[in-house]
């Protein structure tokens, strides 16, 4: 696919990248210009083959293991971009999982705070830690990625991970308010079913059936879809496109 967007210049750190649409949006924004830090915690193959399939179309990616959800490790892999690039001017944040599928009156503590933690203090802590230099750079974009499960409020024993992507919406929005005083575009993208390993952890191959039949469309999407939407708002064409969470969901 050619590149649509010019990103020359830009450095692009993408969370969660090992993987799925994380690492579709690695390969579009590297196929678009941009340098991009693939970070990931615990999928470091992955993590490699999203570098190595931007390498292999001569533009600049390094892989950096980080916990998202830890301030220290967030303030390290912001400080490794700035080292390694000089600047950092696109956040994608794609860390999310659902972690268990559980009735709500089952649900365990533990397992509410690291959902919350994944799909929603991540966005916090990194969107924070970037600020500082597209304040003082006068520009940057960041792009969320939520769920239409955010609209429905989860089913199946995905509750606590749809109320985590409704806050993330509402994060966006506030963000996207008080940023844009220093020309900071942030947004959101609400996937419905698209074809990803996530699928394969968290849905029931009847189910997922079900759904796709139920789309207008007719179909799954793909993560590519997803992340040219990606590369769409991180461009100069986006840029007075904010506080928007944009669905691409087949017509759900």
């Amino acid at each position: 696919m050619a590149s649509q967007y010019d990103l020359k210049g830009k450095v692009a750190i993408v969370t969660g990248a090992g993987s799925g649409i994380g690492r579709a949006t690695a390969i579009a924004l590297a196929r678009n210009g941009a340098a991009v830090i693939v970070n990931y915690l615990n999928n470091e193959p992955g993590a490699a083959e999203t570098v190595a399939a931007i390498r292999e179309m001569r533009r600049n990616a390094i892989a950096i293991r980080a916990d998202v959800t830890n301030i220290d490790d967030v303030r390290r892999l912001i400080a490794q971009t700035a080292e390694n690039f000089g600047r950092i001017d696109i956040l994608v944040n794609n860390v999310g999982s659902v972690v268990r599928l559980s009735p709500f009156e089952e649900y365990a503590e533990e397992d509410w705070d690291r959902v919350i933690a994944l799909n929603l203090k991540s966005v916090f802590l990194c969107s924070q830690a970037v600020l500082p230099w597209f304040r003082e750079n006068r520009q940057g974009r960041i792009i969320n990625l939520s769920s239409l499960a955010a609209q429905h409020g989860g089913r199946g024993g995905s509750i606590p991970y749809a109320a985590a992507k409704a806050a993330v919406n509402t994060l966006t929005r506030g963000m996207a308010g008080e940023f844009g005083q220093w020309k900071v575009t942030v947004n959101a993208i609400s996937p419905g079913i698209i074809l990803t390993p996530f699928h394969d952890q968290f849905s029931r191959p009847d189910r997922l059936q079900e759904v796709i039949r139920a789309t207008p469309l007719q179909r799954a999407g793909t993560p590519e879809e997803v992340a040219e939407l990606v590369a769409f708002l991180a461009s100069d064409e986006a840029g007075f496109i904010s506080g928007e969470v944009i669905g691409i969901d087949g017509g759900r």
